[in-house]
Parts: C-alpha cells; structure tokens; sequence
C-alpha cells in the first residue's frame, strides 16, 4: 500500500529534496509552501498554497485532504527563518515574537490541524530539524535557537503523549540551502557566525548533502518508537552510519534519556552542607 508524506515548507531546499527522493521510492506526497516556487515537482507531488501564521489557509489545506480522503504516516516540518539577526535587545518584541511562531508554534498548531488524519493503522512519524546553537549559545539568533530547544522537548513531550506516533528532530549540520541568504544580508548584526558562513561557502565545501539527510531519516523511522521517540539526533555527530546502525539503536534502547534535553550534571550527586 502506497504511503503519503505531508511536507509543511516543501519549497524549502530540504522540503524538496525530501519530497524528490519519496516520490522517487513511491510515496505519495502532500506538500504546502507560502511563496509558489518557480520550479516543477515530479509526478506524485502535489502542493498546496498555505502559510503557517495564516489560519484560514491551514484550514484550507486541512480541507483539502479531507476531500482527498489523505491519511498520513509521516509528517515532515521544513519550515523555518534564522530572522530576526541582531542582539536581542535590538530587535523589536513583535518580530521577535513572529519567529518564534514561524519557527515553533505554528509548526506545532500544522501538527495540531492534522493530526486526526494520521494512519492509526501502524505507528506514523513527525519529524522536524534543530539547528545551530542549541548546545551553546549562538549570539545573534536568539529567536531561533529557542524555538529549536521548544522543538526538542516537544518532541519528548509528545511521543511521549502519543502512543501510535514517533517524534523525533533530527540536526543536519551545515546545508548549502537559501536560508543562509538572510545571515549573508546582515554581515553587521550576525556577528562572527557572518565570517564562520563565507569561510564555508568559499571552501567549496558541499556540507550535508540532501542524500545524507534522507538516509538519515530512513534510518531514524525504521528504529521504531522505543527507540527513535523523543529523539534529537545529529547527523553529522551521531554513528547511525556505523554498522548500520545497530550499535546505536542498541545504546538508544538501553538508555532512555540518551539525545533528550536534560540539565547537565544531574548525576553528580552533591553535598551542599559540606560545601
């Protein structure tokens, strides 16, 4: 039976390139954007207009896939902004505020709006993308890093509310995508990450290649829930690569809090009296 993918942000560099190489393996996929791209999408792809702040045209898709009877096994977020770029305290609370709903909430209320048309059938996947600065701080890009530290514990939180769906966020390192074109047009306020991207992009360095970040997807849904649900797995860093990956999913499955958000140091136990 032919599986369908819903990909939120398929003009996205990562959305179509997800959405390229399902078609390719058979699915059948469902994809929105806000802005309509200038290129085509093969056979098997079908998009839809809708912009995840705008409610009536999430309802409109919603609709859509009603009326198409679509169900879905896996549920892709490629959405996302790094703006606004600047020092916290320079940047106005109201685009502040927009970044953390294009980048977390809206995202999340997308999975809320279609979440009744999942396949109860088998045990689907959502999975979204974390990105720099969630480790360390990333000065400049406030906005982004805290919606991508909401993602992973969101992830957490809702696989573990939600018995027949497996949410997990996956970080790709560095992609050659569009959304550096909004550090490239702030040289000032981005700081030294402006210097860290030109020393990448004159490399000629390709970075993750959108193959890579396929296979790590398909890797990461083949473990199964007990082992991927509530994950935050680095593409770059993690060895799912290694021995296909069985030595990985094995340390996964015996440690539960393994690539969760958890406060550093909780396992030293300290006397405060003696101190």
């Amino acid at each position: 039976m032919k599986k369908t993918a819903i990909i939120i942000g398929i003009s996205s560099d990562i959305g179509y390139e997800l959405a390229v190489r399902l078609a390719k393996d058979g699915w059948e996929i469902w994809g929105t954007y806000r802005t309509k791209p200038s290129f085509s999408f093969p056979k098997g792809i079908n998009i839809f207009p809708c912009d995840v702040l705008d409610i009536s045209t999430r309802h409109s898709f919603l609709q859509h896939l009603k009326k198409n009877n679509i169900s879905w096994d896996l549920f892709i977020i490629a959405t996302g902004t790094e703006e606004p770029i600047g020092n916290f305290w320079d940047s106005s609370e109201e685009v502040w505020n927009e970044s953390i709903r294009v980048n977390a909430l809206a995202p999340l209320g997308m999975i809320r709006d279609l979440y009744l048309l999942r396949n109860t059938a088998q045990i689907s996947s959502v999975v979204f993308f974390s990105g720099s600065g969630t480790n360390n701080a990333a000065p400049a890009y406030s906005a982004y890093c805290a919606s991508k530290i909401m993602l992973i514990k969101m992830c957490e939180l809702l696989d573990a509310e939600t018995p027949d769906i497996q949410f997990f966020i996956i970080g790709p390192g560095i992609v050659r995508t569009k959304i550096h074109e909004q550090t490239l047009k702030e040289p000032i306020k981005s700081g030294p990450n402006y210097l860290k991207l030109m020393k990448f992009l004159d490399s000629g360095s390709p970075g993750t290649s959108h193959q890579e970040i396929f296979e790590c997807l398909m890797w990461c849904m083949h473990q199964g829930k007990a082992v991927i649900g509530g994950r935050n797995i680095s593409l770059v860093y993690d060895a799912w690569r290694v021995d296909g990956g069985v030595s990985l999913s094995n340390a996964l499955k015996e440690d539960l809090d393994m690539y969760k958000l958890r406060r550093f140091g909780n396992d030293i136990n300290v006397n405060m009296d003696k101190i």
